[in-house]
């Protein structure tokens, strides 16, 4: 497949919208290393294998991508929009966006949006309702964490997926039960938060981009996350690894500790209703910062 490389910045041709194939993997993973994303080969084979894309040719040539994931009956997301910076303000990311939600009417989509936030997410009814920080850097030696009274931490591993998939749901409001399956068969480190009166949260650490990162994190406390994220951390000393966590959250003054500093940002934008429910898990960290 052409990838936007080719001499076309002149052209005034729309672009045409398809769906996205295995083979244009190869022209996403350059047009997201022209925004110095950290995605790998790897990366992006396995969150097309959870979704699916739209991407926009223009002359033959792949000029911008994006994907979508949907989650339950309920939910969906989208991200990995990306338009090559010679195609840029003709509306492309637009109609990008705009195929990835066809259909999605009757879910809640999530959007985690770098940079400008443009006019048109509003006009397509998103809204702004938080943000994401991500935090990066060589994991210092974790100190020991204590933890909620009467708990204590396990490994997790396969034989936990549904109870994972539970809990994720009642964290976020969302069944992501393939997201759960990959995560754990990619999984450095999987670790339970056990209680007498039944697991209260997990969290997943696994390799991507330049070294690893922990998420999604699922605890009904600060305590409880810190806990998990410090025995995983433990786990990757000295190297790169990278949190993406809400916005003035109890993590912030916390991370800087191990070895991890504010590094990027991201604006929540959600269309449809609210999905977390009424339920004391909390969500501490992402699976990833373009799937939630």
């Amino acid at each position: 497949m052409n990838s936007a490389k080719r001499p076309l910045h002149a052209t005034e041709l729309l672009p045409v919208i398809r769906p996205m194939v295995l083979a244009d993997l190869p022209v996403a993973l350059s047009l997201s290393e022209g925004e110095r994303w950290p995605h790998r080969p790897s990366d992006w084979k396995t969150l097309f294998s959870m979704g699916e894309g739209r991407v926009a040719e223009a002359d033959g040539a792949v000029v911008g991508v994006g994907m979508r994931w949907l989650w339950g009956e309920r939910a969906a997301t989208v991200g990995l929009v990306v338009v090559s910076p010679d195609f840029r303000e003709r509306g492309i990311g637009r109609k990008l966006l705009e195929a990835l939600s066809a259909g999605l009417d009757r879910r809640t989509v999530l959007l985690h949006a770098a940079g400008t936030i443009h006019g048109f997410y509003a006009s397509m009814g998103f809204e702004r309702i938080g943000e994401i920080r991500q935090y990066e850097g060589k994991a210092l030696q974790p100190p020991l964490m204590a933890l909620p009274e009467g708990s204590r931490l396990r490994p997790g591993g396969r034989n936990d997926m549904q109870l994972l998939v539970g809990m994720d749901e009642r964290a976020g409001g969302a069944v992501r039960e393939r997201l759960i399956q990959i995560w754990l068969r990619q999984a450095i480190g999987t670790v339970v938060l056990d209680h007498p009166d039944g697991p209260r949260g997990f969290a997943i650490l696994r390799r991507f981009g330049r070294g690893a990162t922990i998420g999604p994190v699922v605890a009904p406390c600060p305590m409880a996350a810190k806990a998990m994220i410090a025995h995983l951390a433990g786990l990757v000393t000295g190297r790169t690894l990278r949190l993406d966590v809400q916005a003035h959250g109890e993590l912030e003054d916390w991370l800087p500790g191990l070895g991890l500093a504010h590094v990027a940002d991201a604006t929540v934008l959600r269309r449809g209703s609210p999905l977390a429910p009424d339920d004391p898990l909390l969500s501490f960290a992402l699976a990833d910062k373009a799937i939630g």
